[in-house]
């Protein structure tokens, strides 16, 4: 039944090529030539005495035959893997992919809880400002996407949040007199996503005050650790100040006071139905303490 799998690496050579529809960087992510990507795949092409690849100046595309091939060697690899890393009786690694500032201000500091009712998984948080490819990279098993609903079917809004002011008591007791106070913001880096700005909350909602003097950091973990400084007033999102503000390190300044920002959206590509994944899933969506901006509320 199975003298036709005598060469596994091939397979995995061949779901490697497929996924990423390319030799060259199937090679790249398997630490081998172009090459002898090539190789493997023109052996399982002889052994099956079938085309699974249309080659065609610079690009290769599957044909149908590959197609159906790709799909059962993506899913049988991964049994593969679960089972191996079952029988380990290693701890499942879950590789979460989103931004540093979220990573760092928002997630970190609740893993312990996933960790207190999931014991047997260990999370690694990859940090990337750039959109990940879930179908081409398979290191990762879910992505937190930050802004508007991605393209990709299947995304999930985890979170929505707003903008606000955000200080300590000294800080906002010296905006309530009229004193003057530095007002730090994240410099805007997204281009396809309209900016939100400490200057406009500052027209809208005091447009008869003259606005601080503006400082502005290319990360959000500084904004905030200015502000627990005593520095000056932060303007950040709700979420990402969420974790000074229970600690009672900061205070959000007139609290109706707020401009809508954009979402944190869920993503797990084919991974869905991986136990460790379903079970962070799960813990985001429904176990999670209430977190401000939960489920979009």
């Amino acid at each position: 039944m199975y003298d036709r799998l005598s060469n596994l690496n091939s397979i995995r050579v061949f779901e490697a090529a497929a996924r990423l529809g390319s030799f060259k960087d199937a090679a790249g992510e398997l630490h081998i030539t172009p090459t002898a990507v090539s190789h493997q795949i023109r052996n399982l092409e002889a052994q099956l005495d079938t085309a699974l690849f249309e080659r065609r100046t610079r690009a290769v595309y599957l044909t149908a035959a590959g197609r159906q091939l790709a799909d059962a060697a993506r899913l049988s690899l991964q049994t593969l893997a679960d089972a191996i890393e079952e029988i380990s009786g290693q701890p499942k690694v879950l590789t979460v992919n989103t931004t540093s500032a979220f990573a760092a201000l928002w997630l970190a500091p609740r893993l312990q809880d996933f960790y207190r009712g999931h014991p047997q998984l260990r999370v690694v948080v990859q940090t990337d400002e750039q959109l990940v490819d879930l179908q081409r990279d398979r290191r990762v098993d879910i992505a937190i996407r930050y802004g508007l609903p991605p393209a990709e079917g299947g995304a999930e809004l985890l979170l929505r949040e707003d903008f606000g002011i955000y200080g300590t008591a000294d800080s906002l007791a010296k905006l309530e007199k009229g004193r003057p106070i530095t007002l730090f913001e994240t410099q805007w880096k997204s281009r396809s996503l309209p900016a939100v700005t400490a200057e406009q909350w500052w027209r809208r909602f005091m447009p008869r005050r003259k606005m601080p003097a503006q400082y502005r950091f290319d990360q959000e973990m500084y904004v905030i650790q200015a502000a627990l400084a005593g520095q000056g007033l932060a303007f950040v999102s709700n979420l990402l100040a969420d974790s000074a503000v229970q600690q009672g390190w900061l205070r959000r300044y007139r609290g109706s006071c707020r401009l809508p920002g954009f979402g944190y959206y869920l993503l797990c590509g084919d991974r869905g139905q991986q136990q460790k994944v379903e079970a962070f899933r799960s813990w985001l969506k429904n176990d999670l303490p209430a977190a401000p901006g939960l489920g979009g509320k």
